[in-house]
């Protein structure tokens, strides 16, 4: 008996090894494209005071500097709610794996219990 005991243990710790990590590989996934979407808004950023300062080297009287602040800021605009709706489809799909994980570890510490209770007799009260 002591010995399925201590398989059964050793067969669960290499299965918990390997969901952690799995759970590791989801979170470099994520920080890595949620990195990435930070970059991307930073270099929004270098491009918007960029074109600031052209635009304010540039233009010949106010109603020029004005039409060129809104184009800009409409183009910057548009771009960030693209990031925006990147990263919201990285947060949603990283749940989403976060959940299979969670519902597989689940299923295994489920299935695990069942074969400890096969082999350890329960005690009934007296």
């Amino acid at each position: 008996m002591n010995t399925a005991i201590i398989e059964n243990m050793n067969k669960y710790g290499k299965g918990s090894y390997e969901s952690m990590k799995g759970l590791y590989t989801m979170q470099t996934k994520s920080a890595q494209q949620m990195l990435e979407q930070q970059m991307a808004l930073m270099s929004l950023g270098v491009e918007f005071f960029t074109r600031q300062m052209k635009l304010a080297s540039e233009a010949k009287g106010y109603k020029e500097i004005l039409n060129g602040q809104t184009d800009i800021t409409t183009e910057i605009s548009s771009k960030v709610q693209g990031i925006a709706r990147n990263t919201m489809d990285i947060v949603n799909e990283s749940r989403d794996e976060l959940s299979a994980w969670f519902e597989n570890c689940a299923k295994e510490a489920e299935q695990g219990i069942k074969e400890v209770a096969k082999i350890v007799p329960l005690s009934k009260a007296a």
